[in-house]
């Protein structure tokens, strides 16, 4: 009999050393630990950031625990880990894979807390983000779309499984132990749609709590309790519960056949890196949101649009991205004409030739931040000359608009899905333009991006932490 999921993607994760994680590999770990780090440094300045450092410390202080970014107080491995994924998540500029699920805001802090209380040298935290990012990635792979359609929230269900392989690495659980750490990072995940679908903001929690379920499977399976060999496709186990069967039938996807095999989570680990196409969001929005703003700002740059000659913009996308959260049960403000919107946020670049990465936080309707921007009015008056068309055969992130004008004239671009896939290098000159607004020292930003490009070679994460903390 073939060893279940679970056992071939632990047996993996416990083995994997540095030197099997490609240059590549290594720098998509570095690109993702820096975008998050500087991310939480921006979520600092939030309610909700400053929400979540005030109870990590009132409820669970530590002087001997591990960091909270941007704050010079310290809590339990849990305790300083939700507050960390908060500040990550909180401007909703996270890491993605495949749309719907964010790593980053799981796995890395508790990859941050673990390897900073063990004190793991700089190529250990990128080892254990690798298994981590790599596992989660897999196991979400093609189910994604299904997941939302159930009514469960993508990323903190697959989030869960991530944080514990990351953690379960740097605490160096057997290949027993991991096995039990997924099973019970399987029973420990939850998270709703109703939030994304109704326009709630319980979705904020979503991924703190996740990182905080991922760190205790971890912890708990050093107690040597036999977890599910098959947890995750057994008859009653995750993939029943999330998608809806344990036969690969699935309800939605991106894009292909709606069958699919459990083989392709498993094949070719080491050889095929799935967490290579994670994709950064620059901008605080949706993520499919953010290739429509940089193609247009590419469209902007290359052509002097006449903005009062504009008669519509068609913006072609998969079509999973405008029925957002599910097409099982839309949010219907999303497809729509209004502030927040896929419509909006062309039009705003349209109009202003890009769009603030650092601007407020802006969810679909949400009006009163919006009023006092750039060029308001032409914003508003062009969105509603915004039209979203989903396909079936049109891969995520790859929009292509097509701005018709008077006279017949017509301007287009149009991205192939990959375009977010950047490293580390292409992180820091997006990253660096914004230093000077953002409310933490330019020389300790600087210090944060050495930090993360020499990682590899560190002997700990403490000068990262250091440029990353008062």
């Amino acid at each position: 009999m073939p060893d279940s999921i679970s056992r071939t993607l632990a047996r993996w994760a416990v083995n994997l050393n540095a030197a099997d994680l490609t240059p590549a590999v290594v720098d998509k770990m570095q690109t993702s630990l820096l975008h998050s780090v500087v991310v939480a440094i921006i979520g600092a300045d939030t309610h909700h950031g400053k929400a979540a450092v005030g109870l990590a410390l009132a409820e669970e202080s530590s002087a001997h625990g591990a960091s909270i970014l941007a704050h010079s107080g310290r809590a339990t491995r849990c305790g300083a880990a939700f507050a960390n994924s908060k500040l990550m998540h909180a401007t909703n500029q996270a890491d993605s894979y495949r749309m719907l699920t964010h790593p980053g805001p799981c796995i890395i802090p508790a990859a941050l807390a673990t390897a900073e209380l063990g004190g793991a040298s700089g190529m250990d935290l990128l080892t254990a983000m690798a298994a981590g990012y790599e596992v989660e990635s897999r196991i979400a792979g093609d189910f994604i779309a299904s997941t939302q359609a159930r009514g469960f929230r993508s990323s903190p269900i697959y989030g869960t499984l991530g944080a514990a392989v990351a953690t379960g690495k740097l605490l160096g659980l057997t290949e027993d132990q991991m096995v039990t750490a997924i099973a019970l990072a399987c029973t420990f995940t939850a998270g709703t749609n109703e939030g994304p679908r109704s326009g709630g903001r319980e979705m904020m929690f979503h991924e703190p709590q996740s990182t905080r379920s991922g760190i205790m499977a971890a912890l708990l399976a050093r107690e040597d309790v036999r977890g599910s060999e098959e947890a995750l496709e057994g008859p009653a186990g995750f993939y029943n519960a999330f998608t809806g069967n344990n036969r690969g039938e699935l309800s939605y996807v991106f894009t292909g056949p709606q069958q699919v095999d459990f083989g392709p989570v498993t094949a070719g680990l080491g050889q095929r890196w799935e967490l290579l196409h994670t994709v950064l969001k620059m901008y605080p929005t949706a993520g499919y949101n953010c290739p429509i703003i940089d193609l247009m700002t590419d469209i902007r740059r290359a052509h002097q649009l006449p903005i009062d000659d504009i008669e519509s913009i068609t913006i072609d996308m998969n079509w999973l991205e405008t029925l957002y959260p599910s097409p099982a049960f839309p949010n219907p403000s999303r497809g729509q004409a209004v502030v927040g919107s896929t419509h909006y946020f062309a039009a705003y670049v349209a109009v202003n030739g890009s769009y603030p990465p650092l601007r407020t936080r802006i969810d679909p309707g949400d009006d009163a931040d919006a009023a006092n921007a750039e060029n308001h009015a032409a914003v508003l008056q062009l969105m509603h000359k915004v039209h979203t068309v989903g396909h079936k055969d049109r891969p995520a992130f790859s929009p292509r608009i097509t701005i018709a004008t008077a006279g017949d004239n017509v301007y287009q671009g149009e991205y192939q899905g990959n375009e977010l896939e950047w490293g580390l290098d292409t992180e820091v000159q997006r990253l660096r333009p914004l230093f000077a607004d953002i409310n933490w020292p330019d020389d300790r930003l600087e210090a944060v991006a050495a930090a993360t490009r020499a990682i590899p070679d560190a002997g700990s994460i403490a000068e990262l932490l250091q440029a990353a903390t008062p």
